[in-house]
């Protein structure tokens, strides 16, 4: 997509830009660029400044081919530009005018502009988590000349590095900031059934949710599993893949459904509210000046926001990016807790009922399991010690996929969970078969 046309859609008066920098994914392109105006053209009617830098993000349909991506994995793609779009100009201007305004007014970049035409590719209400089906053979799609500017673009205010930084993996201190700001967005939404009825009619679920997933990820879990540990048993001297088992991918497939089930709320019930569902380090910016410090943590890339649970976020973000030395001795309970006292106070000041100890420490344990069920499906199956060192230095990966040290915490961390979901899964059915609750 050309990106002058898309400027001054947003800036009537810009007449060109500089590319500062690019950023190439595998779902969306983003171009950080300083932004040229006619002379005296750099405020608007109400002589408002037009901002001198802007990011641009593009999703253009047209670039992907059956080689780079079956219908499943563009469908995806798609799936997350419609849902951020959607976000952008649908949930959060009324997330903002609400009366819980204050707890997520400035937390995302201010959006200039934010389209997508999906038409021919996607159904208007068709949702992110209906099967994938057939699809559109793509080379037809494209050869009836229905590519061009099929796809979808956000130009939002570029968030200057003199204010804010990136980084993963984050300090303690740092995570507490991000896992605070989260927290102001789930208190916000916080049982909100007007709102998260819509939510669940325009959104998506997390990344990670499996019902947003390829269905062989799941049905290759077993061997992904043999893959890892035969990939980095030599490493292993805390004897964690013996303590796992063999058998822990068929466990873990076994529970996914249970998992899946359990950490899918309706906009109805309690607890429920707005998830990030990508809430990796990468996707805040960090305050580093007096004023950025004022406003706080700005999170960006809601292309898998829906109805959730909060501690799904908290799950994946605390083993993306926190080392293993912070989690250890208690560290990731700190962290987890740290988050229950921010979101819990912020639900006292709306006069809304706590998030509970034990109903809190139970979605945590569910999304910790199903958070490691998608990496083992998605990224472990042909993970290797060449690749995690390949990716040593990846900020943008998370920190279970390239390095060892933290991969193995993880897997201790996540067996006690398993074994706590499968005996409430064993209990469950017992309850149900002798008809108590």
């Amino acid at each position: 997509m050309k990106i002058l046309p898309l400027l001054q859609q947003s800036f009537p008066t810009a007449t060109g830009y500089d590319n500062l920098t690019t950023v190439v994914q595998a779902n969306a392109e983003g171009h950080l660029v300083k932004v040229h105006y006619a002379e005296n053209g750099d405020v608007d009617d109400h002589c408002r400044p037009y901002p001198s830098t802007a990011f641009v993000k593009t999703v253009d349909a047209a670039q992907y081919s059956e080689e780079k991506k079956s219908w499943a994995d563009l469908r995806r793609t798609l799936m997350y530009c419609r849902t951020e779009v959607r976000f952008y100009t649908e949930i959060l201007p009324e997330l903002i005018s609400s009366s819980s305004s204050s707890l997520f007014a400035n937390a995302t970049p201010k959006i200039f502009l934010a389209e997508y035409d999906l038409d021919g590719l996607l159904l208007e209400q068709e949702g992110a988590t209906d099967p994938s089906g057939e699809g559109p053979v793509v080379t037809v799609w494209k050869s009836n000349g229905n590519a061009d500017q099929k796809g979808g673009f956000l130009v939002m205010e570029g968030i200057s590095s003199d204010d804010y930084f990136q980084d993963s993996p984050i300090s303690v201190d740092q995570a507490k900031k991000t896992l605070a700001a989260i927290a102001g967005l789930h208190a916000a939404a916080w049982q909100d059934v007007k709102l998260l009825t819509k939510a669940e009619q325009r959104l998506s679920r997390g990344s990670y949710h499996l019902k947003t997933r390829n269905p062989k990820e799941l049905e290759g879990m077993s061997e992904a599993w043999t893959h890892f540990v035969n990939a980095f048993q030599h490493l292993d001297t805390t004897g964690i893949f013996q303590k796992c088992g063999a058998d822990f991918g068929l466990r873990i497939q076994n529970l996914a459904e249970y998992v899946c089930r359990h950490t899918s709320p309706s906009p109805t019930d309690q607890y429920a509210t707005i998830s990030h569902g990508d809430f990796k380090s990468m996707n805040c910016f960090l305050p580093k000046t007096e004023a950025s410090h004022e406003r706080g943590v700005v999170m960006v890339d809601f292309a898998s926001v829906g109805v959730g649970f909060g501690m799904q976020d908290v799950g994946m973000h605390i083993h993306h990016a926190v080392r293993p030395v912070d989690l250890a001795n208690g560290g990731e309970m700190r962290l987890v807790q740290h988050y229950l006292v921010v979101l819990n106070d912020h639900l006292d000041m709306r006069g809304l009922d706590h998030y509970p100890q034990e109903v809190a420490m139970r979605h945590y344990r569910l999304a910790v399991v199903d958070y490691f069920r998608f990496f083992l499906g998605r990224f472990w199956k042909s993970a290797t010690p060449a690749s995690f060192a390949k990716k040593a230095s990846s900020k943008n990966t998370a920190l279970i996929n390239r390095d060892v040290e933290a991969a193995f915490a993880f897997l201790d961390r996540v067996y006690d969970y398993v074994v706590k979901v499968e005996a409430e899964r064993t209990m469950s059915g017992v309850c149900a078969d002798s008809g108590t609750s």
